[in-house]
């Protein structure tokens, strides 16, 4: 999956994002939101510790923010993103160790003629950008990756508080100080986003659970046999199965997928980008049982050798509280569907040897008399 180079920059939260279809509105300028206030403020607030070097537009990169959240950027994101891993990989570097030699030079000039004055230099110097153009090209980039980010986090969000909450917080009169933002962020991402994700797959479960042909095992996980396959099933943790599989968030969105056609547009052109035949080459994927999560583990023994199953898992069986990635947030029950291609019995090493042994002398007997 394609990932922002500055998603570090654009909040902690937006990298641990749950992933599902864009929420975003506009916003109201009458009502504070203050979730996205205090994003916007925690995104502007990263940059500053990170990027205080640059002279960012401000103006420009929340022109980005909303128009890259909205759809309406002026270039795709793929373009944005090879203008900013071209600045922040090559430029950057070069021009912040040019513009401290150049002041170097300065400071060792005016020593050398007896002026001990001590020159304040600006955190961010013009010389970072070699032109007006290039600030304004990189200014826009940026907030349209930061834009995209925000539509791509799933999060009931306003654009316009995100803006305000960037804007200010950049200028040092924001309405909520860092401690306020990062107290209010993460009881929101540790407490509240973990239950309403909770009471959420909760309901979501209980209407599928009703579905025909649906079936709950004792540990809540859910389960409809499409196709029942051979006898041969995975019986031991150990075993090891190939598949081809799809995983699906409760609204649908795929986070994971074997199958190339499953994959979102923007994975499928950014793959095809690197591997023209990727699309007519899917490969299975194998695992052992005591290496997935505890509902693929219980699922994969429901299914035979051939056959294909739907389970729906609660986040207890899933990933629980600390979700995953970008895609899986806190609480999130999955739906996930597998085609079992094969099973590989897990065989004890200690066992095959001792069964080695006992029939290498009948092995022997057999050549003697045959001699």
């Amino acid at each position: 999956m394609k990932r922002s180079i500055f998603a570090v920059a654009v909040a902690a939260v937006l990298v641990a994002c749950c992933g599902n279809d864009t929420k975003l509105t506009k916003g109201n300028a009458s009502k504070m939101d203050t979730l996205s206030y205090a994003l916007g403020a925690n995104i502007a607030t990263g940059i500053g510790y990170q990027m205080a070097d640059v002279p960012f537009d401000v103006a420009v990169i929340t022109k980005g923010i909303e128009e890259g959240a909205f759809e309406q950027a002026s270039q795709t994101h793929e373009e944005a993103i090879e203008q900013l891993r071209d600045y922040f990989m090559t430029k950057r570097g070069a021009r912040a160790q040019e513009i401290a030699k150049k002041r170097a030079e300065a400071d060792s000039i005016r020593l050398a003629e007896g002026d001990t004055t001590k020159v304040e230099y600006p955190v961010a110097d013009e010389a970072m950008f070699e032109s007006e153009e290039e600030r304004e090209a990189i200014s826009y980039a940026f907030g349209q990756d930061i834009g995209v980010n925000l539509r791509n986090s799933g999060y009931e969000l306003q654009v316009l508080w995100v803006c305000n909450g960037f804007r200010e917080a950049i200028e040092g009169n924001a309405q909520m100080d860092e401690n306020a933002v990062n107290n209010f962020l993460q009881n929101y991402f540790m407490v509240v986003l973990p239950a309403k994700n909770l009471e959420a797959s909760q309901k979501w479960l209980s209407k599928i659970e009703k579905k025909s042909g649906v079936e709950k095992t004792e540990s809540g996980l859910l389960y409809k046999v499409i196709k029942a396959g051979e006898e041969l099933k995975a019986t031991d943790d150990r075993d090891v199965v190939k598949v081809h599989y799809t995983g699906r968030t409760r609204e649908g969105k795929v986070f994971d997928t074997s199958i190339f056609a499953n994959r979102p547009k923007e994975q499928q052109e950014m793959i095809l980008a690197q591997n023209p035949e990727a699309a007519s080459q899917d490969e299975p994927v194998e695992f052992p049982l005591n290496r997935v999560i505890a509902g693929w583990t219980e699922g994969m023994k429901l299914v035979g050798k051939g056959g294909t199953i739907k389970l729906w898992i609660p986040a207890e069986l899933a990933y629980g509280q600390r979700g995953a990635g970008r895609d899986i947030g806190p609480n999130e029950a999955l739906e996930f569907e597998v085609e079992l291609i094969d099973v590989v019995p897990y065989v004890d090493p200690e066992a095959a040897k001792a069964e080695e042994a006992a029939e290498e002398p009948a092995e022997e007997k057999t050549e003697e008399k045959a001699e």
